[in-house]
């Protein structure tokens, strides 16, 4: 009965291994694709593309612009803490799946509101919280639309002498 294995079957065990974790890294890999293709196509880019392949004519879109918190410190008075976004990446990326920004409006979306007597004096302070929110129309323009490539795919690259290069 031999205690040790034999050259032949150790190279058998590591290539065993080597297939199994390379098995690992490939389903990785496909995951982490599957995860990045599902999160496109909940991004406003990706719902336009949809529309745009659907055949539909007009897209909208709404994005919270700005948020308003509502804080109030007793016996001191009542502010608001706001935080912007930027929407320009956005309404760029959705024009770039073939749509063109026809209009653009703002509304207050109001939360809720706080107020508190004043400290030894009359009248109120009032703190209110809520979210500036857009609403951007967009339609159809088969002109604005560019080959982009899906963010989930490895892009490809062409070098100097025209050969094809994946990017790892």
């Amino acid at each position: 009965m031999a205690l040790r294995k034999s050259p032949e079957e150790k190279a058998a065990q590591a290539a065993a291994k080597q297939l199994e974790a390379q098995q690992k890294e490939e389903l990785k890999r496909r995951q982490a694709i599957e995860r990045e293709k599902a999160a496109f196509f909940k991004s406003p880019a990706g719902r336009a593309r949809v529309a745009f392949e659907e055949g539909d004519h007009v897209f909208q879109y709404a994005i919270n612009v700005m948020n308003h918190e509502a804080i109030i410190v007793a016996m001191v008075g009542s502010s608001t803490k706001k935080r912007t976004t930027d929407p320009v990446v956005v309404l760029n990326s959705v024009c770039h799946e073939g749509w063109e920004l026809v209009n653009g409006s703002f509304v207050f979306v109001e939360e809720e509101q706080q107020s508190r007597d004043k400290f030894m004096s009359s009248g109120q302070n009032v703190a209110t919280k809520g979210s500036v929110v857009g609403y951007y129309l967009f339609r159809r323009a088969e002109l604005n639309r560019r080959q982009v490539g899906n963010p989930w795919e490895e892009p490809e690259m062409t070098t100097a002498a025209g050969v094809e290069v994946r990017a790892s």
